[in-house]
């Protein structure tokens, strides 16, 4: 996450991003793509320097330049039709960070800066989506999947010589806390590539995973097939089991949309090998759970769930507009949340109700629920991952997660349009 004061360097660093992007796209994109060009950058840069070992002004820089360039593509002529779902969408959307900047205000003034920043990349990121023809959501989609096989690269040298790429890791004495991959044996640490932390890590590349596995012929079988085996390996390297199962749950709603009508057999298909895979690893995955039940993570997640009825026992108007953001280190010294030593929710709902109150919420889950009434598989999968990692991580103020939160959220509230939906029916099926 990103806070502090800026500086001119900061501010000079953003124009350059910025203008050399423009230049470039101006010379060398074609115009039907320089939109979803710009998106690319745009996440690749907040990918690229979100690890908190990277100076601060380069992080600072980063999200300025991002907003800029978000800007830049949300000036790029009238883009695609718009629909009253996706209008929807970003409205709720700039109404939920606008209460959450006045609580914020009165809460913590010194939280405005960041709050005003996020706020803009999810606005930014939601309507320049929702306005992106369909060569531009081709664009993007495959400069995601880059980046995130990119992100693979650096994580095995990062598994291989134990330090993230480019950044290295903070300073940490020898007793703190170390992350361990319960998903793989020997007691290995979790690899985090540039973004600073495990889960968000894991999360890019199963962004990136659902849309590869949704592309359909418009990819070939082989790149679809060692794409994904790729960032599946990145995933495992991760150590997520939120993200693991996030990823479950997108193939679970890709293969429910694919089903629909005459694909069946496939569904059937489907869910017949998730039951063969439970049967064969059932002692594995009993020893899976008992180790998860007695995780200190698991036992946070919970008490961070204990916490509501005390959230919902505050004034009435902190209950209503929560304490704004950055008051969380508050409500632990005011003893609201688990006393576990954690320091972190890990509950995106949680994080919500405590800081922008029950309205936050009710604005967030409006959002969802919109989103997820979408009849473009890709769009209702890639909303489900989000979905999936709400009870699981903070996400929303990690700068990369809330651009592709607001993203996905997006893609789901345009109109119906066969250009930009990737195909998920093979060769030679019905129309």
């Amino acid at each position: 996450m990103i806070g502090g004061s800026v500086d001119a360097g900061v501010v000079g660093a953003a124009a350059l991003i910025v203008g050399s992007s423009g230049t470039v796209g101006a010379l060398l994109v074609p115009a039907a793509a320089r939109r979803g060009a710009v998106l690319v950058a745009a996440v690749a840069l907040l990918v690229a320097t979100a690890s908190s070992a990277a100076p601060e002004g380069v992080r600072t820089g980063a999200v300025y330049g991002a907003i800029g360039l978000l800007a830049a593509a949300a000036a790029l002529g009238p883009g695609a039709p718009s629909a009253p779902r996706g209008g929807a969408i970003v409205g709720l959307t700039a109404v939920s960070f606008t209460v959450a900047l006045a609580t914020t205000v009165v809460g913590d003034p010194e939280a405005v800066g960041l709050t005003v920043r996020v706020g803009a990349l999810a606005v930014g990121a939601a309507w320049c989506v929702l306005r992106a023809s369909p060569t531009d959501l081709r664009v993007l989609g495959a400069g995601v999947v880059v980046i995130a096989s990119l992100e693979v690269a650096l994580g095995l040298v990062e598994f291989a010589t134990g330090d993230p790429v480019p950044w290295g890791r903070r300073h940490r004495d020898v007793n703190d806390y170390v992350l361990v991959n319960t998903l793989l044996p020997g007691g290995l640490e979790r690899v985090q590539g540039t973004l600073g932390h495990p889960i968000t890590y894991g999360v890019v590349l199963c962004t990136a995973f659902v849309v590869t596995v949704a592309a359909g012929r418009r990819v070939p079988l082989p790149a679809r097939v060692l794409v994904a085996s790729a960032l599946m390996v990145g995933m495992l390297l991760s150590g997520s089991r939120s993200v693991v199962l996030a990823a479950i749950l997108a193939v679970a709603v890709l293969v429910v949309a694919a089903s629909e009508g005459r694909g069946a057999v496939r569904a059937a298909a489907a869910l017949l090998g998730v039951g063969v895979a439970v049967v064969v690893f059932v002692d594995e995955l009993g020893v899976a759970s008992d180790r998860f039940v007695s995780s200190g993570s698991y036992e946070n997640r919970a008490g961070t769930i204990g916490s509501v009825p005390r959230l919902l026992g505050r004034p009435l108007l902190e209950v209503v507009f929560g304490s704004g953001v950055g008051t969380v280190e508050r409500l632990y010294d005011e003893g609201l949340f688990p006393q576990d030593g954690f320091w972190v929710l890990d509950n995106q709902l949680v994080t919500t109700l405590a800081t922008q109150g029950v309205l936050g919420v009710a604005l967030s889950v409006a959002v969802l629920v919109i989103a997820l009434a979408t009849r473009d598989p890709l769009a209702r999968a890639l909303c489900a991952v989000f979905v999936g990692m709400l009870v699981t991580f903070d996400y929303v103020f990690w700068p990369s997660m809330t651009v592709l939160a607001s993203g996905a959220a997006a893609l789901a509230g345009r109109p119906p349009d066969p250009g930009p939906d990737l195909d998920l029916d093979p060769p030679g099926s019905a129309p």
